[in-house]
């Protein structure tokens, strides 16, 4: 549901850029409040920075994929 009609997404968003704004969310929202309310244990945090390192990998390979097809798209274009 788009609330404004003139609100128009960043198509040009690459993964790492999403990846990036999504993991700033959860660490504000849900990550920082419970460090500092101590309910995160120190397995539970290595743990989430592990994913976070995962997350940060995927993103990458995802950026360089978009890129290669961005690439490829190129090529194709000039061989018609």
């Amino acid at each position: 549901m788009n609330i404004n009609p003139d609100f128009q997404p960043d198509s040009e968003l690459d993964a790492e850029t999403a990846m990036e704004s999504c993991m700033d969310g959860i660490a504000v929202t849900l990550l920082e409040p419970a460090m500092e309310k101590g309910e995160l244990s120190q397995t539970d945090q290595e743990l989430l920075g592990i994913i976070g390192m995962t997350l940060k990998t995927i993103a990458q390979k995802a950026k360089a994929y978009e890129e290669l097809q961005g690439n490829s798209d190129q090529q194709n274009h000039f061989r018609n």
